[in-house]
């Protein structure tokens, strides 16, 4: 059942997301909500063109029943995800499903206007997938610290052309649609346990452990944010700064540092460093090793703070499968009494 304070359309609306045929008492029995107070919304929806009502077949006498359903090409809202190399941005319709993708490179991560015109350009691409008039919304995940109540980039090491610029202010003027900001972290929690693997958890830590580090939380269903908007800010976690220890961006530096004068073969990132050490590279081994272990009192010591239901894992460093998943889920089992699930 859906919580009473929800606006009845938004209600409807989400439990025709999870059930995308659904009759008025059903949906009525679904939501707590009256048949009168569903009738309205019903009403409202169909005249703004996003659900419709369609008679089934029915023996006896009186009015058939009809059945209500999403309207599927009716809305569709944008979501994007501003890292420090790559801006992907996705469509999606009113049953959460992806229709097209599109991923363009970072033309310049220090010049304000350019990052607003490439977040601009996606978004105006997207648009040409659909009917048009149907996108409504926008949300942009921004690598970095980000004030969402404001719209505003506070902090973003990846991306320093953001810092301090109303991101939402502007792309909401330039595209003439309601948007929305946030860290891509903790957005990428939400996402996870609304439609991903975390689905049904109340409390749930993302990692995204990739060029750069970061984290999402969700303690209680709610997203954690922090007083100044920087909770999950784990590249900042000590001794020194683990994003300096076991990061994408910091694996090649550390690898190279560790052969010194002696020759080794050019790496050009961290997928490359994680093949060498398959393949038996002694310093890779060393270079894999100290970064997992790093990587293990990271989930060790979330674990224990929060103690969450499932760590989900994502970013580059994921990629590296069994390398990554096995020790840092035998830490979890070895060091807590009551371990999480580990999970891509």
């Amino acid at each position: 059942m859906v919580n009473r304070t929800t606006e009845p359309t938004v209600a409807i609306l989400e439990m025709l997301a999870a059930r995308p045929r659904a009759s008025r008492s059903e949906l009525a029995t679904a939501t707590g909500l009256s048949a009168a107070t569903v009738g309205r919304a019903v009403a409202r929806l169909r005249g703004q063109g996003l659900l419709r009502e369609v008679p089934v077949d029915a023996t006896g006498v009186g009015r058939p029943p009809r059945i209500v359903e999403l309207d599927d090409r009716s809305a569709f809202v944008v979501g994007v995800d501003a890292g420090g190399r790559t801006l992907r941005a996705a469509v999606a319709g009113l049953d959460g499903r992806l229709g097209t993708r599109i991923a363009r490179p970072v033309r310049d991560a220090a010049d304000p206007d350019a990052l607003i015109d490439d977040l601009v350009a996606l978004v105006d691409a997207l648009a040409q997938t659909v009917r048009p008039g149907t996108i409504h919304a926008v949300v942009a995940g921004i690598s970095g610290i980000v004030d969402h109540g404001n719209g505003r980039v506070l902090l973003s090491p990846d991306l320093p052309g953001l810092n301090g610029v109303a991101v939402a202010a502007r792309l909401a003027t330039r595209l003439e649609l309601p948007a929305a900001v946030d860290n891509d972290d903790l957005l990428a929690a939400i996402g996870e346990a609304a439609a991903g693997a975390a689905i049904g958890c109340r409390d749930v830590v993302f990692l995204s452990l990739g060029y750069g580090l970061g984290a999402g939380l969700i303690v209680g269903g709610s997203p954690v944010r922090g007083a100044s908007h920087a909770a999950g800010a784990i590249a900042y976690l000590g001794p020194g700064r683990l994003e300096e220890r076991a990061s994408g961006r910091a694996i090649p530096q550390l690898y190279r540092e560790l052969l010194g004068n002696h020759r080794g073969p050019a790496v050009a990132d961290a997928r490359h460093v994680f093949e060498l050490a398959e393949a038996g590279d002694q310093a890779a081994i060393q270079v894999v090793g100290n970064v997992v272990g790093s990587l293990g009192d990271l989930a060790v010591d979330v674990a224990a703070l929060l103690d969450p239901e499932v760590i989900v894992v994502g970013g580059g460093l994921a990629e590296a499968g069994s390398a990554l998943f096995g020790p840092l889920d035998a830490r979890l089992k070895a060091s807590l009494p009551y371990p999480p699930r580990l999970v891509a």
